[in-house]
């Protein structure tokens, strides 16, 4: 495996800033997911008649609002850009922090939790930008850095909230938010976006920026729209068509199902109930200690993880990740059904966590943003992390149920076998995206082996004419586009069965 800084090699340090910048909004994703965790002891001490209910709210409605920011967000990413997308998230940020803060009822710090929640589902577009930006060989370990930075920003709000008040831990995440727009105000837009808008002097400057080449800032720009006046000359109704094609339906399932396994894994119960979920398995460790521990062994292996994105193939690392954490689960539940010692069963959860942050976890995240054509892009990432944190919100929401139901023995039976069953379809459903152009990846999932345009998206048939005129190409939604070369009727031929 090679070290980190070996895979930044061949890649201008202007690119990895721009990843950086962009994914610098996952901290504070981190700091909304790992909140909960060390509000609720505090805050149930401090206020003894809450209802488990009522605790169970406070956590899940940091989630309940992650899929309206998703939505949101794809649907604005494509009109606004990436770039400010990214910037204005700041806002909900902010204020649901500050709201936080200063709350002085139940109802206000709901408010507060539930506005902090747009802030995760519209951070999604960070994994489009880095994709959008980034050379193939590279694009793995740089997309890696979103999950990791998420668990850098867990593990700092479970440090701070172990010695001081929950309402100066707000406080400093409010801070913090700051920190992507500020970043952001110094990289470009990415220049697939910009070239999809027309501005191509802006696409080739934000394009020679990242790359620092002339000729390869060019290339990949030409490669970009070499046909994109056929995007351009699509209705409203052949671009709704577009959301039916099998390069767009089957990436999305695929998605979905990846994410049913992974919530039904356990990993965001363990994020969002570090604390409580130390308690109910009976670790002789303090809760908060276990807490700060899981969150410096997601940082160290999401390190990891994002060396290990770029050695071996995404299927590969899912599967094999799924199959780890799924057995450590395992464990710990045989640990917990014989009464085994504590440090055991503590033992089991952190590599539970740890074989999690290498594939399971980030992986489903990164490939939103990879597996969709560019001029849907956007709202497909959207609308597949809306999928997903509406799952994560009902995992989280019915937990304390299903521990009531189950036992907390019975949780991690389930937690385990729900492991194994998607590292099962990891490896043999989950499409392969490594070291692979956005481009080559949609090839894979367009039927009956079409031409398909590079970025837009739909499948043309082969070309084909009539002796000495024009060739034409017809898109699935219907469109004829005439094309410049005139073909000979051999020619023709040997490249279709018909011409038109």
């Amino acid at each position: 495996m090679e070290s980190p800084v070996s895979y930044l090699n061949g890649i201008h340090k202007l690119q990895v800033l721009a990843a950086l910048a962009a994914q610098s909004i996952n901290i504070s994703v981190g700091f909304c997911q790992g909140f909960s965790a060390v509000l609720l002891p505090q805050y149930t001490q401090e206020h003894p008649t809450i209802s488990y209910e009522q605790s169970s709210w406070i956590a899940s409605l940091g989630v309940i609002s992650n899929p309206i920011g998703a939505l949101l967000g794809g649907m604005m990413v494509d009109a606004v850009g990436r770039r400010l997308l990214l910037q204005s998230i700041v806002l909900p940020n902010l204020v649901g922090w500050l709201v936080i803060a200063f709350s002085e009822t139940y109802i206000f710090l709901c408010i507060g939790r539930f506005i902090t929640g747009f802030t995760i589902g519209m951070s999604t577009v960070s994994y489009i930008y880095v994709a959008e930006i980034t050379t193939p060989e590279k694009r793995g370990v740089l997309s890696a850095l979103g999950p990791g930075l998420v668990s850098t920003g867990i593990f700092i709000v479970y440090s701070l909230g172990a010695f001081i008040h929950w309402r100066k831990v707000a406080a400093i995440c409010a801070g913090v938010s700051l920190l992507t727009p500020f970043l952001m105000y110094f990289v470009p837009e990415s220049p697939l976006w910009l070239a999809s808008k027309g501005q191509m002097k802006e696409a080739y400057n934000a394009m020679f920026w990242l790359r620092q080449n002339n000729s390869t800032a060019q290339q990949e720009l030409m490669e970009f729209t070499k046909d994109r006046k056929v995007g351009e000359k699509m209705t409203f109704t052949q671009k709704l068509n577009l959301f039916t094609r099998r390069s767009v339906v089957k990436p999305f399932l695929l998605l979905i199902i990846f994410f049913i396994f992974q919530e039904m894994s356990g990993i965001y119960v363990i994020l969002y109930y570090a604390v409580d979920f130390f308690k109910s398995v009976g670790t002789s460790v303090n809760e908060f200690t276990a807490s700060i521990i899981v969150g410096g062994v997601r940082v160290f292996m999401g390190a990891v993880g994002a060396c290990l994105i770029n050695s071996f193939r995404r299927k590969t690392l899912a599967a094999t990740s799924g199959l780890l954490l799924g057995v450590a689960m395992l464990g710990a539940a045989v640990c917990d059904s014989v009464n085994g010692p504590p440090l055991v069963k503590l033992a089991c959860v952190l590599l539970h966590v740890s074989f999690s942050m290498v594939g399971f976890l980030q992986l489903p995240w990164i490939m939103s943003g990879e597996l969709y054509p560019h001029d849907i892009r956007g709202v497909m990432s959207g609308a597949t992390s809306c999928c997903a944190y509406v799952l994560i919100f009902f995992n989280i929401k019915t937990y304390p149920q299903l521990e009531n139901l189950l036992t907390s023995n019975g949780t991690l039976y389930l937690f385990g076998g729900c492991a194994l069953l998607g590292a099962a379809y990891c490896y043999f459903f989950l499409p392969e995206t490594k070291g692979k152009t956005l481009t080559e990846i949609m090839r894979q999932f367009d039927d009956e082996k079409k031409e398909i345009d590079p970025e837009i998206g739909f499948t043309k048939e082969k070309p084909c004419a009539i002796e000495g005129k024009p060739v034409q190409r017809r898109h699935s939604a219907g469109a004829t586009i005439s094309l410049e070369k005139n073909w000979t009727q051999d020619e023709c031929k040997k490249t279709s069965d018909h011409c038109e």
